[in-house]
């Protein structure tokens, strides 16, 4: 058993915008998490954050691929609970929490981004491919709620703020 998420996304920025809101590590953690990523192939980085109930709050991270405004993918390993998933997605719900209960998941995936030009902005490709095994790919529905947030919402927040920094991006 195995399964991917992949999510897309038109925003209305250059591919250039977008890219820098994806690589820049003060941008990149202002709406996802703090990291100290340097967009090079072999860079190893870690997302971080206070922990969390089920969650040390590390997401240990290796660039594997790059292609400056167009592509990047990078190893995304951590140890979590299910009630870390929870969290992330924004479920707080006993119900939910029973049935996550005692769902301890090592996750090694691989995150990419694939940026492409559209008409009056950047067509935005997510994937974490990697989810094996029953455990992992219910984690894997919840995280997908997750990101479905960060891109849609968080993401387009710090595009805008980006934009008034740097118009001319």
């Amino acid at each position: 058993m195995q399964r991917n998420i992949q999510l897309k996304t038109v925003l209305p920025y250059s591919p250039e915008m977008v890219w820098t809101a994806l690589t820049d590590s003060k941008i990149l953690g202002s709406w996802f998490m703090e990291n100290n990523m340097v967009p090079e192939k072999g860079h190893y980085f870690t997302f971080h954050m206070k922990p969390q109930k089920g969650w040390d709050g590390i997401t240990h991270c290796e660039i594997i691929a790059i292609e400056p405004e167009r592509y990047i993918s990078y190893t995304y390993r951590g140890e979590a609970t299910g009630e870390k998933a929870l969290a992330c997605a924004g479920i707080h719900s006993e119900t939910a929490d029973k049935i996550t209960n005692g769902i301890f998941t090592k996750l090694d995936t691989i995150l990419s981004f694939r940026l492409q030009p559209t008409c009056g902005g950047t067509l935005l490709l997510m994937e974490q491919s990697g989810y094996k095994g029953f455990k992992l790919v219910i984690i894997s529905f919840i995280m997908q709620m997750g990101w479905k947030k960060q891109l849609k919402k968080k993401l387009p927040v710090a595009l805008e703020q980006l934009s008034k920094k740097n118009p001319v991006i």
